[in-house]
């Protein structure tokens, strides 16, 4: 599958800094793994999360990034 674009990252997490956007890119990230991410951090729920993030390497680097730049997705926006 594709890589997810810069497009495809600020629309899903508006307000994301350029930095972290540049970090995302370079995982090669796809959308579905961005939007797996997204319900994982709209969930919050920390168990799921660190199941998630050992059963999926890609996701597990994504959260960690998002996380470090205090990324939270706004629900309303999708």
């Amino acid at each position: 599958m594709k890589a997810a674009s810069r497009k495809d990252i600020v629309r899903l997490f508006p307000g994301i800094q350029d930095h972290t956007v540049l970090e995302i890119l370079h995982t090669g990230t796809n959308i579905h793994e961005l939007e797996a991410a997204l319900q994982l951090l709209q969930n919050d729920d920390e168990g799921l999360i660190g199941m998630k993030q050992r059963q999926d390497e890609r996701i597990g680097r994504l959260l960690a990034i998002l996380r470090q730049s205090e990324i939270r997705p706004l629900a309303e926006d999708r």
